[in-house]
């Protein structure tokens, strides 16, 4: 099955739904059921699972770095390590933690 790529997304704003360029997510967030979409003005509800968004996502761009989370790679700002664990620095200042299982993608992208 091929699996189309999207360039934007619908959002929960309300009792409305907001479009947003999809290049304009720095990370989400799975929240249960739901997912946190966050973006430079703001942060937005999706009523789909993380793991639906995700298979929709082009994959160069976006990585899945922890069970929660999925980075936009334009906004890692750096990467750090601390006691065994492995941290993203997000360019708005939010510190990720990278997952085991998440590890050799991460790696992959270090020269």
């Amino acid at each position: 099955m091929n699996t189309i790529l999207i360039t934007h997304l619908f959002v929960e704003e309300g009792k409305r739904l907001r479009r947003i360029a999809v290049q304009d997510i720095r990370y989400l967030k799975a929240a249960g059921d739901y997912t946190v979409v966050y973006v430079d003005k703001g942060e937005f509800i999706s009523s789909s699972g993380i793991g639906c968004i995700e298979q929709k996502l082009d994959p160069s761009r976006f990585m899945r770095v922890h069970r929660s989370f999925i980075v936009n790679l334009e906004y890692i700002h750096a990467c750090h390590r601390d006691i065994g664990r492995l941290y993203l620095m997000m360019d708005d200042g939010q510190k990720i933690g990278v997952g085991k299982r998440y590890m050799h993608q991460i790696k992959s992208l270090i020269l």
